[in-house]
């Protein structure tokens, strides 16, 4: 009875410090007169580390401006030669992200206008055609990306309003382009002017 107390007593002091003790009281032996091994500890299981998270990116923003009912973003939008497609690997992605942004921002802009515009090389009316479906294009790729085709209008100008030369080349090539006016805020027409700024709108 003696010997059996002692055990139990040192188990349990074992079991407090927080390990696994194997031993036998000095009155055991092993079978064959061998005196008991040493006392054997489990060593502790290696702690697990702390999960790891990168650390959150900040949110993107626009880096759009605005000067009157005009939202200017860096960079070119640029078409494949008289169509309505985007040119593969121009960097006109890098432009539209950058505006979808613009919107996502302002939620205040309840009307966005997409203009498209030409050179005059070619028929008037063709080009009035080309310009508005281009401005269309742009105008899907940001329904596609989430905004509500309600926020945009797609107009076709043509060749009615260049900003350049169209005699040089140079000029012709500033005449191809797009720009981004406001066309309504909080539901009402911006400046009291024409949402459609008396262009021809194209839908999808």
């Amino acid at each position: 009875m003696r010997n059996t107390a002692l055990t139990l007593t040192f188990v349990g002091l074992a079991y407090l410090a927080g390990c696994t003790v194997t031993t036998q009281t000095s009155g055991e032996a092993q079978a064959g007169g061998q005196p008991p091994p040493p006392a054997t500890t489990e060593p502790a299981p290696a702690p697990t580390p702390a999960p790891t998270t990168d650390p959150t990116p900040a949110p993107k923003k626009s880096n759009a401006t605005v000067k009157g009912d005009a939202v200017s973003i860096p960079g070119n939008i640029v078409f494949d030669s008289k169509k309505a497609t985007l040119k593969e690997g121009a960097g006109s992605e890098v432009v539209l992200d950058q505006l979808k942004l613009f919107l996502d921002e302002n939620p205040q802009v309840t009307k966005l206008r997409v203009e498209g515009h030409t050179d005059n090389v070619g028929q008037p009316g063709d080009n009035e055609k080309l310009s508005g479906e281009r401005a269309l294009t742009i105008k899907k790729w940001l329904v596609d990306k989430g905004i509500p085709k309600e926020r945009l209008i797609a107009v076709g100008f043509g060749e009615k309003k260049p900003i350049a030369d169209n005699s040089k080349e140079e000029g012709r090539a500033q005449n191809r382009r797009t720009e981004f006016r406001i066309a309504e805020l909080k539901g009402k027409p911006y400046l009291g002017m024409d949402p459609t700024a008396g262009a021809k709108v194209f839908d999808l």
